[in-house]
């Protein structure tokens, strides 16, 4: 969260922040934090001067949750966000317009301005190919039809971790 990785509202960052709080500093308790007691932290790269107060907030809801349980709590949340786990790379769509290719453990997810517009996941992804610049996805989109999207960005920033990602889910399910 504080090195920007896992870009969303400023609600769910409050959120995680103050599972984290919990699990840290457990339970609230007036007596031990008192108003303020959390505006030396940083939880996120820009977060807004009332962040910690909105933490705190949420941090006394959480009153007897283990270490443990706000930890899970904490990935169970953090797991449901667009960006978790996606490594993204700048591209260009068909169009020109610039987007963001983010590849993770389900397939390949494209992002504009910030906001998931498609994902593709890997059982999908019939075909990686690249031509000069241009990264082709070939998609299955029924039983016998396919769809080819052209994308325009660096062979070797995501065709190549793509490639990896194809390649070790196919290598787990090959049969024997």
């Amino acid at each position: 969260m504080l090195e920007g990785r896992l870009p969303s509202a400023e609600g769910s960052l409050a959120l995680l922040a103050s599972y984290a709080v919990q699990s840290e500093l457990g339970d609230y308790s007036p007596d031990d934090h008192p108003e303020g007691y959390l505006n030396h932290y940083r939880f996120a790269p820009s977060q807004s001067v009332d962040f910690p107060k909105r933490v705190a907030e949420l941090h006394a809801m959480h009153r007897g949750q283990t270490p443990a349980e706000a930890e899970y709590n904490f990935l169970d949340h953090a797991k449901r966000l667009d960006m978790y786990g996606v490594e993204l790379y700048p591209a260009k769509d068909g169009k020109d317009l610039p987007i963001g290719i983010g590849v993770n453990s389900y397939g390949m997810v494209i992002f504009h301005e910030g906001k998931k517009i498609n994902e593709f996941a890997w059982a999908t992804i019939m075909k990686i190919s690249f031509k000069k610049k241009s990264f082709y996805v070939q998609i299955k989109c029924g039983d016998q039809n396919r769809s080819t999207t052209k994308l325009k960005c660096s062979k070797v920033s995501v065709g190549e971790r793509s490639c990896k990602h194809k390649d070790r889910r196919e290598g787990a399910v090959k049969p024997n």
